[in-house]
């Protein structure tokens, strides 16, 4: 059994693709099994990944017909056979003594959890997401609830680093390892209702909540680059349709793990997230073809409607991080 599985998802990244897979067959931590699932790629992604595999044993290529990020990761999670899962994407790539220093933490403190810090690629601009200001393990469930809140809403943020809490990435899969007898014993899978999108940040707020122990590392382990042509970021005809199987998954989250109610406040924020997420990649984009009064209209309509309703009118707004949260809760609030 080696000690660590890795799974990445490979969809059209033939530039990119051999950076990553190097970066895990040079990590430090040499006992580890690499899961590249090439998800239908129609250009030669998979042949690369074929030929990574014929000369190195350590790993694993899944040919499967295209079917999302989603299912290309519970593919991989099926073979994986390491005492540790890490999930990452195909076009970025770690540091690399970024497994070793996480497997590391995660045995001397017996946790089910291990993370660090990401660095955000643009260009020549290089950009490290502080998530904490100091190290920490806990087993406490009120700091692991925070950790929970925080993949919703960033300033609910647990030791907040200086400067304020970071811009993005808590709930994102590549900085993080679980122990695979915590997703087996919670039968976890990635969600395929919501097309790719949020889909992580469901895998982390599942991750806090059912984890017993969590350790923190203050050093960065993954580096993210940050692509025009991601699916978060172009237009979606269906955003709003997905908006609301997002919220569905949301709902079983929280049926499960906090029918108290002490995620509610953190989670309206994050339907804020998705209502400006839904001005920006749809309403009033200039790929929509409705007309602009149509727009209006729909949105209007979109607003009293639930869960954005309640959400804006019960969502903490001393919580929400940017002036543009702030002005579009206003605005909403108003109808306007």
């Amino acid at each position: 059994m080696p000690k660590l599985s890795a799974v990445v998802p490979v969809y059209k990244v033939e530039g990119l693709l051999g950076q990553l897979i190097e970066s895990l067959q040079n990590q430090t931590l040499s006992d580890i099994q690499i899961i590249l699932v090439d998800d239908g790629s129609p250009d030669r992604s998979g042949q690369i990944c074929d030929e990574y595999a014929a000369k190195d044993p350590r790993i694993k290529v899944i040919h499967k017909p295209n079917g999302g990020v989603g299912a290309a990761r519970n593919d991989g999670l099926a073979a994986a056979e390491g005492q540790w899962l890490y999930f990452c994407d195909s076009d970025d790539f770690l540091e690399l003594d970024a497994l070793e220093k996480l497997v590391d933490a995660g045995e001397k403190h017996q946790a089910d959890v291990v993370y660090g810090d990401v660095a955000m690629l643009s260009g020549d601009k290089v950009q490290r997401m502080h998530f904490h200001k100091e190290p920490f393990v806990t087993d406490n469930r009120a700091v692991l609830d925070k950790l929970v809140m925080t993949v919703f809403g960033r300033k609910y943020c647990h030791l907040p680093p200086e400067g304020g809490p970071a811009a993005s990435c808590y709930g994102g899969p590549w900085n993080k390892i679980v122990r695979r007898e915590l997703l087996e014993r919670e039968k976890f899978q990635f969600d395929l209702t919501v097309k790719g999108i949020c889909d992580d940040l469901l895998y982390s707020i599942h991750l806090f909540a059912a984890a017993k122990r969590v350790a923190y590392v203050p050093t960065v382990i993954y580096n993210y680059r940050l692509l025009g042509n991601s699916i978060t970021h172009t237009y979606k005809e269906n955003l709003l349709q997905i908006n609301q199987e997002i919220f569905g998954a949301w709902q079983i989250f929280l049926a499960r793990y906090g029918s108290d109610g002490r995620f509610l406040k953190p989670y309206y924020a994050n339907v804020l997230r998705r209502l400006k997420a839904a001005m920006g990649l749809y309403f009033f984009n200039r790929k929509n073809k409705k007309s602009f009064g149509k727009q209006c209209k729909e949105l209007k309509a979109l607003l009293a409607s639930e869960p954005y309703r309640t959400a804006i009118e019960e969502l903490d707004s001393s919580k929400l991080r940017y002036k543009y949260d702030l002005f579009l809760w206003k605005a909403a609030r108003k109808g306007s």
